[in-house]
C-alpha cells in the first residue's frame, strides 16, 4: 500500500485530483468532441440511406416497411460495411484518449496525442477488452434467452420473461464485477510500459465491489445525464425540422424533412449542440479512467514502476 486505504468515494472522484499541468481537462474534452464529432459525422454519412428509407415508410406508409424490403436489405448491407470500415477508427481513437488520460494520472503529464510505444501497447489491450465484450455479449444473451426459452414453454411465457430477465440482471452485475477486478489494464500498461491485462485480477484482489461501486456510480451519473442531453438534442431536432412537417404531407414529408436537415440552419447548431455534448462525453471518459488508475496508484505491483519513483 503506497496512499490512503481504497475508498469508493476516493476511486469515484479521483478524476479530480489528478497533478499536473494546469489546462488538461479542457483540452483533453475540446478535441476529444472534435474528433469524435467528426467520426460520428461520417458514421451518419454512411447510415443515411437507412435513415432516410425509415422515414419514407414512417411519412408515407404508416411506417409499414415491407415495400422497401429489398432496397432496405441492400442498403443496410452498405450500411454495415461502412460501420466495419469505421470500427479501427474508433479503436484508434480510444487508444489515443486513454493513452493521454492514463499518462496524466500515472505520470502526471499533460495533454497530448500521440502514436507512440504505449498507444500500441494499448491498442494491444483494447483487442483484448473487445474480445471479452464480444464473448461476455454471447454468453449474456445465451444465458438469459435458453433457460427463459426453456421455461417459457414449459411453464409460461411469464415465467419465462421472469427467469431470463433475473439471470440477465444477475450477469449484468457479474459483468460489472468482472469489469471492475480487470478494469487497471490500462494504467498498468501505461505505468510499466509492458502490456499488462490479467495482472489486474490479482492487484484488484479483495478490492473488487468498491471498484465495482465506483464504476456503478459513475455509470448512474453518465446515463442520467446521456438521457437528458439527448432530449435536449432532440428536442432541437424536432424543433428545427418541424416547418417541414407541418408544411407538407405524405411522400412530400419525408423529401421537406431530409431537404431540411442538409441546410445549415439545421446543421450549424445541431453541430454546435453535439459539441457540447461531446465535451461531456469526453469529461466521462476520463473520470472513468479514474478507480482504476487510482488502485494502481494506492497499491505497489511487484515488477512495476513505484508511483513514488514515477512523481520523484
Amino acid at each position: 500500500m503506497t496512499g490512503d486505504s481504497i475508498s469508493l468515494k476516493g476511486a469515484t472522484t479521483h478524476f479530480l485530483h489528478s497533478q499536473g499541468p494546469r489546462g488538461f481537462l479542457l483540452r483533453f474534452v475540446l478535441v476529444y468532441a472534435v474528433l469524435t464529432l467528426v467520426l460520428q459525422g461520417v458514421g451518419v454519412w454512411t447510415q443515411a440511406p437507412v435513415y432516410e428509407l425509415y422515414l419514407r415508410a414512417i411519412a408515407g406508409n404508416d411506417g409499414d416497411i415491407t415495400p422497401y424490403a429489398d432496397e432496405l436489405s441492400a442498403r443496410s448491407f452498405r450500411a454495415n460495411i461502412g460501420a466495419l470500415i469505421l470500427l479501427p477508427f474508433s479503436l484508434a481513437l480510444w487508444v489515443l484518449f486513454e493513452a493521454a488520460s492514463q499518462r496524466r494520472y500515472l505520470r502526471a503529464e499533460g495533454f497530448s496525442l500521440k502514436l507512440g510505444a504505449d498507444e500500441g501497447r494499448l491498442a494491444v489491450v483494447g483487442l483484448i477488452w473487445f474480445a471479452l465484450l464480444i464473448a461476455g455479449y454471447l454468453a449474456l444473451v445465451l444465458g438469459a434467452v435458453i433457460p427463459g426459452v426453456i421455461v417459457g414453454l414449459a411453464v409460461g411465457a411469464a415465467a419465462g420473461a421472469l427467469l431470463g430477465g433475473g439471470i440477465f440482471l444477475i450477469g449484468l452485475v457479474a459483468a460489472l464485477y468482472l469489469f471492475a477486478r480487470l478494469s487497471p489494464a490500462a494504467p498498468l500498461t501505461i505505468r510499466d510500459r509492458q502490456i499488462r491485462f490479467f495482472e489486474s485480477w490479482n492487484l484488484t484482489r479483495g478490492h473488487g465491489w468498491s471498484l465495482a461501486g465506483s464504476y456503478f456510480v459513475l455509470f448512474a451519473v453518465f446515463t442520467l445525464v446521456s438521457v437528458v442531453l439527448y432530449a435536449v438534442l432532440f428536442f432541437l431536432a424536432f424543433v428545427l425540422v418541424a416547418p417541414a412537417i407541418g408544411s407538407s404531407a405524405g411522400d412530400e414529408t419525408a423529401n421537406a424533412v431530409l431537404s431540411g436537415m442538409a441546410q445549415p440552419a439545421f446543421w450549424a447548431p445541431m453541430a454546435f449542440v453535439m459539441l457540447l455534448v461531446l465535451m461531456v462525453f469526453g469529461a466521462f471518459a476520463h473520470a472513468l479512467g479514474g478507480p482504476a488508475a487510482w488502485i494502481v496508484r494506492q497499491e505497489a505491483y511487484q515488477g512495476g514502476t513505484a508511483i513514488t519513483d514515477t512523481f520523484g
